[in-house]
């Protein structure tokens, strides 16, 4: 069979938001419907005579690189909201210029130019900025936390523009922004691993020195994979986690000391999926009794106590948050944007 030529070849999706040139109450509506169906934002200085807000974005299948330029405002998710739209994606912002960072912090948690601020969708944030522009990637958890470092731990993290692996990360991604108006879905594809790989080096190197040890990066690597393949095996232990790669439980406890330890992670791991499957419609048929049972959790107490200390809410309470989020979702469904896609991102 010959190939199409690459004239056929579909691009990848592009998507662009400008209110330059609308009166600003326009303005203001359309970046309410926007970027509103993640956070709750809000100016910063009250309402002028324009509103400056523009955002590029293009799809590149499993992530979402956009950039965005708007002026001073707030941003935040709530306990309900998380609750409503069930996202669980990590955004990697860089900082191009202007600040950004948690209200609450002081001047060393806020990212400036070069820096990088971590946002994970599925915890409460509050943040604020100047005037800024930034590039922004936003990932499924499930594609970038295997390859994380203690992935539950970076909400709001600052990681210094001076960090040479975050150099070539933002040089990547500029470079990616520059070339996905050219680029066709199966090279988008291919570039996706990659730029995940490279994304994970720059915000592990900011978390401990041992991981320059490549060795012990790969084998931590393939032992989570071994437990995630794994994780609803009632037999999964860590004797028998040990046992597959032939080392002790010494060793496995120490491998799994950046992640609270292998309990800790096992737990974390499981309540997570337990946590998808609640926000599924296709589980919606299932008791909460019968997910968590999936999963090793028997003793109901239990079972909410952890995930409330997780999730700062019940099973039950994720659940009703998530069936009415898709029905606001069904009223107000707007495909035609880039953040329809980050939802979309599964």
């Amino acid at each position: 069979m010959l190939a199409s030529p690459p004239e056929a070849r579909p691009q990848v999706p592009r998507s662009v938001l400008d209110t330059q040139g609308l009166p600003f109450r326009q303005a203001h509506a359309l970046w309410q419907e926007t970027i509103g169906t993640l956070y709750d934002v809000r100016l910063i200085g009250g309402a002028g005579e324009s509103l400056a807000y523009h955002a590029e974005a293009f799809h590149f299948g499993e992530v979402v690189l956009t950039s965005y330029r708007c002026g001073a405002q707030s941003f935040d998710r709530s306990r309900a909201r998380i609750g409503r739209d069930g996202l669980d994606h990590i955004t990697l912002q860089l900082c191009i210029s202007g600040r950004h960072g948690p209200r609450d912090g002081g001047p060393e948690d806020e990212a400036g130019p070069g820096d990088m601020l971590i946002a994970d969708l599925a915890q409460r944030q509050a943040t604020a900025t100047t005037d800024n522009e930034s590039l922004n990637l936003t990932v499924p958890r499930r594609l970038l936390a295997p390859l994380l470092k203690a992935p539950d731990e970076h909400n709001l993290r600052r990681i210094s523009g001076a960090s040479p692996l975050t150099v070539l990360f933002r040089n990547h991604l500029q470079g990616l922004y520059q070339a996905a108006p050219t680029m066709r879905r199966e090279d988008a594809a291919a570039i996706v691993g990659p730029t995940l790989e490279l994304a994970a080096a720059a915000v592990n190197a900011a978390v401990a020195e041992e991981n320059a040890a490549a060795v012990r990066l790969a084998l931590i690597g393939d032992v989570r994979r071994h437990v995630d393949t794994r994780i609803a095996d009632p037999d999964l232990t860590a004797e028998s986690v040990a046992a597959a790669f032939g080392m002790s439980t010494r060793k496995l406890y120490y491998l799994f000391e950046p992640h609270g330890g292998f309990t800790h992670y096992v737990q974390a791991e499981r309540l997570h999926r337990c946590r998808a499957e609640l926000i599924d419609p296709e589980h919606r048929h299932e008791s909460v009794a019968d997910i968590a049972e999936r999963y090793g959790f028997t003793h109901r107490k239990s079972f909410i106590r952890a995930f409330r200390r997780s999730f700062e809410m019940t099973p039950r309470e994720m659940r009703a948050l998530a069936a009415e989020g898709r029905s606001l979702t069904r009223q107000t469904a707007g495909e035609g944007h880039m953040w329809h896609w980050i939802r979309e991102l599964r």
